[in-house]
């Protein structure tokens, strides 16, 4: 595990890690936390965290928590490997911060299996929602609010992992916003272009979301970043962008373009990553590399264009622990306008939604 003391998170990582931790976690120390990907919500013995953000539309599924014995805890996340990776960091460094350490307490991960991981997605409501040429992905709840059109499950039967919004443009192409009630971390993330390619027959993704900066000079919530180029996994993937060509015909403040390195985890941005990292990419997040793959395997046409939530080479007030902070939900109002003016300008939807202003916004 990496140092707790050289995260660039510095002294903002305990509140960052405290506030997605299991409650169950915290009850006791437990000899065994097993974390694994599983995901049923309804099975036996199964605990859902009652910190869960459920006021928002998606993104808002946790890990659950079944105890399996009185030694043993497992957190069951939804099947990705980055994503059981992520939370086993999580918890490997909480019980560091508060010096709980082994063999008082241990912590193991069992990655899922590719078939785990697809087969999951393959028998979800994904396949009810038709052929679609263009698919949205990421905030789509704060960029595609006109609520003339309803976000769809495509089955009466609730508790579905995807809802969405289809638009259809002049040349007779279907525009989809798919949002999704779990986390789509890491390489979920691809394996939902992959199984949206084979029962959607897509041919275009957009992600909009949000990245840490590399680069000391981008100041959080009010730039924003596109690019080509992504690392993923130790090589260089590259590609063309159909936003590019919008881009350069906007007049857009604080719009940036540059090269972007993906992580499984940003809990394993510490000083030394940052030193290894910091002359070959501008921005980090944990799902543009494994985008751009899957569109690349599949000839998907892809493009994406974050906001900078975070910077990890300068510290500013505002980074992935004060997210909830009035002040960054105010900030990112701006922004859920500015990315919606540029998809207006790209697809020519003119009734994706008003403004963000006046308007809860919900991270």
């Amino acid at each position: 595990m990496a140092v707790v003391d050289q995260h660039l998170m510095y002294e903002t990582l305990k509140a960052y890690i405290d506030g997605k931790i299991h409650p169950l976690i915290r009850s006791r120390v437990w000899p065994r936390i097993r974390v694994c990907g599983h995901y049923a919500r309804s099975a036996p013995d199964v605990h859902i965290s009652p910190t869960e953000k459920r006021e928002k539309r998606f993104n808002w599924h946790r890990p659950i928590a079944v105890i399996v014995n009185e030694f043993t805890l497992e957190i069951r996340c939804f099947p990705g490997r980055d994503y059981v990776q992520h939370y086993a960091l999580l918890i490997a460094y909480y019980l560091k911060l508060n010096s709980i350490k082994a063999p008082a307490s241990v912590v193991e991960y069992l990655l899922p299996s590719s078939e785990a991981c697809v087969n999951i997605l393959l028998q979800s409501n994904l396949r009810f929602m038709g052929a679609v040429d263009i698919v949205i992905l990421g905030y789509v709840d704060h960029l595609a609010t006109n609520e003339d059109y309803i976000w769809e499950t495509g089955t009466d039967f609730p508790d579905q992992l995807f809802a969405w919004k289809r638009f259809s443009l002049a040349d007779g192409s279907v525009v989809a916003f798919v949002g999704s009630m779990v986390s789509l971390w890491g390489d979920i993330i691809g394996n939902v272009v992959r199984t949206m390619r084979t029962q959607n027959n897509i041919s275009s993704v957009f992600y909009m979301g949000k990245a840490g900066s590399l680069r000391t000079q981008d100041v959080p919530n009010q730039v924003l970043v596109t690019g080509e180029s992504s690392r993923v996994d130790g090589k260089l993937l590259s590609w063309e962008s159909p936003l590019s060509t919008t881009l350069s015909t906007m007049k857009i403040e604080h719009l940036c373009q540059g090269t972007h390195v993906t992580v499984p985890s940003p809990l394993v941005e510490t000083e030394d990553w940052l030193a290894n990292n910091k002359q070959d990419a501008d921005w980090v997040d944990c799902e543009v590399g494994y985008l751009a793959e899957a569109c690349q395997d599949n000839n998907i046409r892809f493009g994406y264009l974050h906001f900078i939530s975070d910077n990890v080479a300068q510290k500013y007030i505002y980074n992935l622990a004060t997210e909830r902070q009035e002040a960054v939900i105010s900030a990112r109002k701006g922004i859920w306008d500015k990315v919606r003016q540029i998809l207006t300008t790209h697809l020519g939807i003119e009734d994706l939604g008003g403004s963000m202003e006046g308007q809860f916004c919900k991270i």
